[in-house]
Parts: structure tokens; C-alpha cells; sequence
């Protein structure tokens, strides 16, 4: 699958997530030509699909005339592949249950659907289903019907020809009729009819199913722990039953609650599970531990303990330790030494060790640290060090400035941005990078007046062998910048750089500006910052810049922004997840 994308993403192809949920999503059956195309070859084939159908231990249907049942065995585990093969040549559709849990690829990206689900506030009732139907030529399934969940058809094989209808319309004119390819993908909400048939293809399809928690879901659960509510619904003479008064209902305390007990419900994938144990046992104080892919984590409290849930359980520690687990439930990459200080109440490095023997974290590999690169001879160029070959820190990059709205770049002295954005991978190797760093103090113009001016924790980045492409790629954006724009004379990077990470619940740098008055020389001039976290693992740490307007600077990852020192900015208080960002600032001769 495409590296850089996960669940829904994957499915939609170009359509953005957000809009999806927000527009089309239980609203209008949808069909996305082409959309899950990078999908048909690695997720789940034809071959795979016989693998699991005759090798037995599946979860195996037919489909025939409308209705599914068991196929016809010798012995209950096991399905022999002559019977699969004798019911599909007779003209029946083979159902593969359960895939989720049977198929790595399938499961994972039925877990990143359910995150993207619980990231946009809406709450899976179930874990989603992903199912395979396999039809052979001129046959149908299932007839016309209707589901109490919504489904998304990614076609893998073959093609089939679907017919979609408006819930209890009384025209007879489908919504959506289409001959679904290899790639296309059907959003088919609750409640709406369809049918489907092959001509004279044969065709593999996964179906997920969408279990979403419906208002009339929620409404009961809250209403069950009212007594009124819990009474016979009973009247008396003519005027008969009557509604008891609705209460007051907690509902956001209602839905975080259950979003937390969503998590808790599904299962962890497998992989790592059986080494963790093992991997427990080797986590020092300065051992850097990732979370598990697709492992979400809530943190929370019950009875004066702290909680912290993740897929498959609930693990509750002393109260006292709730600043490390509110922590610890966002964060993505850390040691143990970097965990908050609440006292002597616990021991970093065995709160690591169960994290990791839960494969809720999990030891970076010591390989892929930063390595010195090993002596060669002058006449040839020295390889880039370990850990930096995504980086190429010395390829030649497009050093265009533009601007996305407003002046345009050039026409005076606000923000830019480069044209041309780091890659993840770029991203991912100078935060492993970073993170080896030790924590310095940040400071501000006179803290002691202000000492909640700015509340972050930073590092200073050293120009060594693992950072100095980062060192260069500031210089040359500032140089840039003061050529074609600023008319700035510069004399390069005097003070280290900052790796910048903004903490959920008060992580902020209020208005402010870098260009250091009390430095006589070299004063910063201008200031270059990397935006190093995907713009959806975080809310609120906006960036602003004071002019005219407030204007808010670019969120993607990867983006790099560049403007003069002296202009105010600030980074708006982070409310969820966790910021990452490089600082740093080019000197110059004082202005005059």
C-alpha cells in the first residue's frame, strides 16, 4: 500500500477523508472510478482468495438462489477444495467471511479505517467487516437487499454490474448502474437498495462493512440509565401512554466515554505480540521505543487511577502518574528518560517495559540510529551516514519560494513557503534523529517577567554528520529568500537550531518575534521553520503570523516557511496529539 496513506485514504483515492464523511457518507451512493486501483495486486488476489477458500480453517459460504449456507463437508474443520470448486463451477458465489482477521493486509486496512473513523468523532458500533465474494460468470448472489450498515465495494477481479436504489423510493430508476473494474470502488450508505450480477467475467470483490454507532443507538444506551426510562411503556384511559420528561444528557462525556470502549473492543493486530516479552527486557533509560503501527492509544481515569486503553485491554496505575499516561497515550516516538517527572511514583524505565510487553510501543532497532560513515579515500564522495539515504541531504532541490494566497512571494516582507515539501521519510529520519537529543530548556525574551510566555519542550540540533543536511537546506532557503525577496545580507546559522515538540493540553508559544534585539553583531534575521507532524495527528498549534490580518502558515508535513525574524508569530495552544517542528533562524549584520 501506498506508505504515506492508510484506511480510508487508500479507498477513496483522490477524495479527501474529511469531505467524504462530511458530504457523501450515509448520504448518496457514490461510485469512485479507478479510486483503490494501486490496491487490486497487494491486497487480496484470486490466488489468495483459493488459498484460504480450499486450504480449510476459513470462514466459507455459497451463495445460491438469494441465500447463503455452509458448503457441504466430510468433516466439520475441514472444507475440501473438490466441493468449493464443484459448488462455484455450479454457478454459486463463494463467501469469505471474517477476512480481518484472517488477512494481515486486509485487517490492517480495516484497522485504519476504524481509526480514521474514531480520529472525525463518528463511533464504530462493531469492528468494520471485510468480506470476499467470488461469482462466476453470468451469475448473481444475494438478491436485491437492503443493509442496516454502510459497505464500500472495492472491485479486485473481473468485473460485476451493480444496481443502487433510494431507500423506499417507488420509481423503479436505480441511483447508481455501473459494471464495476478492477479498482472501482462503490459507497453504498445503510439502507440503500442494490443488487448485483456478473456477465461473462468472473469477479472478486471485498466488501467492508461500516457499523457506526446511529443516534438511536446512543439515545437508548443513555436514556437505559434513567428509571423512567426503564419503566413499561404503560397509559391510562384515552389518553394513553405517555413520554416520561426527557433529561439532561451528557453527551460529550457520553461519547468520549464510548470512544474509549471502542478502543478497548477491538482486537490488536497480529505481529510482534509473542517478542514482546522478550523485547521488554532489553529497554533502558535511554532506549528509544515507537509506537505500534495502527495501535491507538486513550488515556483517561477511573476511581482515582489513571487509565490508559488501547485495542485488546485497559491497563490502570496510581493517579498520581496521570501526566505520564495523558502523555504517553499521544506521543509516538520517546525514551524513558524523557517521560514526565511526577515525583518518585514510578519507574520510567519499567513503565516503558510494560508498554512494550503490551505491543503498545516497540524498541527502535539500533541500525537504524545514525552511524558515523566509515573513512574513504579523498578522491571519492564520503556515503551519506546511516539512517539519512531517504534524506539525500545533497540532491539538488527546487528552491522555489511561492506564496498560496495574499501578496505574492517577493511583494514584501510576510511568510513563504518552498514549492517543493519534504518527503515522510525525510520527516521520520530527522525526528529518530532528534530524539536521541538531550532535552534543553526553552526560553524566551524576559521569562522571568513572562514564565508562561512558552510552554514546549525542545533540543538543540548540532551540526553532525545525521543533521547536516538540514543545516544546509536552511542556509540555502534563507538564501534564497534574502536574494529574491527580503534584499537581507546574511552571515549564516550562529545559534543551534531547535527540535520543537508543543504537548497536548497547553503546548504553546504566545506572540512574540526572533530577531534578538539584544545581539548587537549578528541578530537573527531569518527564521526557517520545517513542519514535522501530519496535520491530522494534532489540533489547535497553529501557526500565525501578525500583520494587516492574522494569517495562519501552512500545516502539511514537510512544509518549510521561511520569513524575516522580526515580523511577531505565535503557535496557538495544541488540544490534541502533538506538534513537531524544526526552528531555526539565519544571522545577519544588524539592521539599520
Amino acid at each position: 500500500m501506498d506508505s504515506d496513506k492508510h484506511g480510508l485514504a487508500v479507498i477513496l483515492g483522490s477524495r479527501d477523508v474529511t469531505a467524504f464523511l462530511r458530504t457523501s457518507w450515509e448520504r448518496e451512493a457514490l461510485l469512485l472510478g479507478g479510486a483503490a486501483t494501486p490496491l487490486v495486486e497487494r491486497l487480496f488476489t484470486l490466488e489468495d482468495f483459493e488459498q484460504l477458500a480450499c486450504g480449510g480453517g476459513a470462514d466459507l459460504s455459497v451463495v445460491q438462489e438469494g441465500r447463503a449456507r455452509p458448503v457441504v463437508a466430510q468433516r466439520a474443520d475441514r472444507v475440501p477444495g473438490r466441493h468449493v470448486l464443484t459448488a462455484y463451477r455450479s454457478g454459486a458465489t463463494l463467501l469469505l467471511s471474517s477476512l480481518a482477521t484472517r488477512w494481515p493486509a486486509v485487517g490492517e486496512l480495516c484497522r485504519g479505517i476504524e481509526l480514521d473513523l474514531l480520529e472525525r468523532g463518528v463511533l464504530p458500533a462493531d469492528p468494520v467487516s471485510a468480506n470476499a465474494y467470488l461469482t462466476p460468470p453470468r451469475a448473481q448472489g444475494f438478491d436485491r437487499h437492503q443493509d442496516d450498515h454502510s459497505v464500500l465495494v472495492v472491485q479486485l477481479h473481473g468485473s460485476k454490474r451493480w444496481e443502487v436504489f433510494a431507500p423506499g423510493a417507488q420509481k423503479p430508476e436505480a441511483l447508481v448502474s455501473a459494471t464495476l473494474e478492477p479498482g472501482d470502488v462503490l459507497s453504498i450508505p445503510r439502507g440503500f437498495p442494490h443488487v448485483a450480477h456478473t456477465t461473462n467475467k468472473a469477479s472478486l470483490h471485498l466488501t467492508f462493512g461500516l457499523h457506526t454507532l446511529s443516534w438511536a443507538d446512543a439515545m437508548a444506551e443513555m436514556l437505559r440509565t434513567h428509571e423512567p426510562f426503564r419503566r413499561s411503556v404503560t397509559g391510562h384511559g384515552d389518553a394513553g401512554p405517555t413520554l416520561p420528561d426527557l433529561p439532561a444528557l451528557d453527551v460529550p462525556g457520553y461519547v468520549r466515554n464510548r470512544r474509549i470502549r471502542c478502543i478497548a473492543e477491538l482486537d490488536p493486530l497480529p505481529g510482534g505480540q509473542l517478542a514482546a516479552d522478550a523485547a521488554a527486557t532489553a529497554v533502558e533509560p535511554d532506549t528509544l521505543v515507537r509506537r505500534v503501527p495502527l495501535m491507538p492509544s486513550e488515556s483517561g481515569s477511573e476511581y482515582g487511577l489513571a487509565s490508559l486503553t488501547f485495542p485488546g485491554g485497559t491497563l490502570r496505575l496510581d493517579g498520581r502518574l496521570q501526566p505520564v499516561i495523558d502523555h504517553v497515550a499521544k506521543v509516538e516516538l520517546f525514551a524513558p528518560r524523557e517521560l514526565p517527572a511526577v515525583g518518585k511514583h514510578y519507574d520510567a524505565v519499567e513503565l516503558t517495559r510494560l508498554l512494550v510487553r503490551h505491543n503498545i510501543f516497540r524498541p527502535v532497532e539500533k541500525a537504524a540510529r545514525a552511524a558515523p560513515p566509515a573513512p574513504v579515500p579523498a578522491a571519492l564522495p564520503a556515503p551519506a551516514p546511516a539512517g539519512q539515504a531517504t534524506a539525500q541531504a545533497d540532491r539538488a532541490r527546487d528552491l522555489t519560494l511561492v506564496r498560496d494566497s495574499g501578496p505574492a512571494a517577493g511583494h514584501h516582507l510576510g511568510w513563504m513557503r518552498l514549492r517543493e515539501r519534504l518527503s515522510a521519510a525525510e520527516c521520520d529520519d530527522f525526528i529518530a534523529a532528534c530524539r536521541d537529543l538531550p532535552l534543553t530548556t526553552p526560553t524566551t525574551v524576559d521569562e522571568t517577567s513572562h514564565p508562561g510566555h512558552r510552554r514546549a519542550e525542545t533540543r538543540h540540533v548540532p551540526n553532525e554528520p545525521r543533521t547536516a543536511w538540514v543545516y544546509r537546506l536552511v542556509e540555502a532557503v534563507a538564501q534564497e529568500a534574502a536574494q529574491t525577496a527580503y534584499g537581507f545580507d546574511l552571515t549564516g546559522i550562529t545559534r543551534s537550531p531547535q527540535y520543537v515538540e508543543y504537548l497536548p493540553g497547553n503546548g504553546h508559544f504566545h506572540r512574540h518575534n526572533d530577531y534578538s534585539h539584544d545581539q548587537l553583531d549578528s541578530p537573527r534575521k531569518i527564521t526557517v521553520i520545517i513542519q514535522l507532524s501530519d496535520p491530522t495527528s494534532y489540533e489547535g498549534g497553529v501557526l500565525q503570523m501578525f500583520g494587516v490580518d492574522i494569517e495562519e502558515l501552512p500545516r502539511e508535513r514537510g512544509s518549510v516557511l521561511v520569513f524575516p525574524s522580526l515580523i511577531d508569530h505565535c503557535v496557538t495552544p495544541v488540544t490534541r496529539g502533538l506538534r513537531r517542528a524544526l526552528v531555526a533562524w539565519v544571522a545577519g549584520p544588524r539592521l539599520r
